[in-house]
C-alpha cells in the first residue's frame, strides 16, 4: 500500500513538472481575455514573464508588476502577491488583465499556448520568448512601489507647468447659463493631466487646467448649442441619480480619477469597467466632447 501511494505521488510530481517545464523561464504574451463570459478586445501588449517556479513579472503598457505564485497540483495555480510600479496610468485593457490574474486558479498548456482560468475569467497567452539566463532575470526586478495615489488637494491643484507666471489670466465675458455638466480629471503619480471642464446648456464651456495640464489656467469657449444639445439629452433620458457615487477597484494601482457631476450629483469613476454600461456611455459622450474642446483650445 505504501509503495502504491509513493508511486502515485511520484507520478503526480512528474506530471506537474511536465505541465510547467515550458511555463517556467519563458515570457508569454496575452492573446485573449474573457471576463464574465465577455471577450475583451486586446488593446495593447501585455507580457507575462515566469522568472522561476515561484516568481513572475508582468509588463503592462506603462508599468511593470512583480509577484509570486504557487502551482499546487498538476493544473492548479494561485497568485500569492502582486505589486506594481506607478509611472503613469495604464490602459483599461492592462488593468483588466491585472484584475483577472487575481481570479485565476487553473493552468492549461498546449505546445506554445498557456491558458489561465478562474471563476468568470480566462486569459490565453502565447509564448513570446525563451529566457536565456534565468539567474539574470531574477535580478532585473525593479522595486515594488506601494500604492500611494495622489488625490486632488490644494497642494496638487495649485502646482504645474505655468506658461507665464506673471501674466494675469482674466475670465472672458461670455457666461454659461442653464443646466451644466462638470467633468473633472484628477492628477496621478505619473503625467496625468488635471483639469476641470464645465459644459453649459447655452453652449459655453469653462475650462481650468491645473497639475500637468498642457493648457494652463482658465479658458472659455463658445460652442454652437446644437453641438452640445445631444449630450444634455443623453443625461436627461438616463436615470443618472440612480447610479452609485463611486466605481473603483482597490486592487488596481495608479489610475486617474474621473468625476462626473450633473444636477448636483457627483460620481467618481476610477475603474471604468466596474461602472454600468449606461454610465460608461454617458462618460464617453462627455470625454469625446472634451477632447474636441481641448483641440480647439490648443489652436
Amino acid at each position: 500500500m505504501k509503495k502504491l501511494l509513493l508511486l502515485i505521488l511520484t507520478l503526480t510530481l512528474i506530471a506537474c513538472d511536465a505541465q510547467t517545464k515550458e511555463f517556467i523561464g519563458s515570457s508569454w504574451r496575452v492573446t485573449s481575455l474573457e471576463m464574465e463570459g465577455k471577450a475583451i478586445a486586446v488593446a495593447n501588449e501585455v507580457i507575462l514573464t515566469v522568472k522561476s517556479d515561484s516568481e513572475f513579472a508582468l509588463a503592462l503598457d506603462k508599468n511593470n508588476c512583480f509577484g509570486t505564485y504557487v502551482i499546487t497540483n498538476t493544473n492548479e495555480i494561485q497568485l500569492k502577491t502582486l505589486g506594481c510600479t506607478e509611472l503613469c496610468c495604464d490602459s483599461e485593457f492592462s488593468s483588466e488583465v491585472t484584475q483577472a490574474l487575481y481570479k485565476v486558479s487553473s493552468i492549461k498548456m498546449k505546445k506554445d499556448v498557456v491558458t489561465l482560468e478562474g471563476k468568470d475569467v480566462s486569459i490565453t497567452f502565447k509564448k513570446h520568448l525563451e529566457a536565456k539566463n534565468r539567474i539574470q532575470m531574477m535580478h532585473k526586478d525593479k522595486p515594488i512601489v506601494e500604492k500611494k495615489e495622489k488625490i486632488p488637494s490644494e497642494e496638487t491643484t495649485n502646482i504645474g507647468k505655468i506658461e507665464n507666471p506673471n501674466q494675469q489670466i482674466e475670465k472672458e465675458k461670455i457666461q454659461g447659463t442653464g443646466e451644466f455638466i462638470v467633468l473633472y480629471k484628477s492628477p496621478c503619480k505619473g503625467n496625468c493631466e488635471e483639469y476641470t471642464m464645465t459644459f453649459y446648456e447655452n453652449g459655453v464651456v469653462l475650462y481650468e487646467g491645473k497639475f500637468n495640464a498642457k493648457i494652463q489656467g482658465v479658458r472659455t469657449l463658445q460652442l454652437a448649442k446644437e453641438s452640445i444639445a445631444t449630450m444634455f439629452t443623453s443625461f436627461q433620458t438616463e436615470n443618472y441619480h440612480g447610479f452609485n457615487e463611486v466605481y473603483d477597484n482597490n486592487r488596481i494601482m495608479d489610475l486617474q480619477n474621473t468625476y462626473l457631476t450633473y444636477q448636483g450629483k457627483k460620481i467618481q469613476i476610477r475603474f471604468k469597467p466596474n461602472a454600468p454600461q449606461k454610465l460608461q456611455e454617458l462618460l464617453m459622450i462627455v470625454e469625446k466632447e472634451a477632447e474636441q474642446v481641448l483641440q480647439q483650445l490648443k489652436k
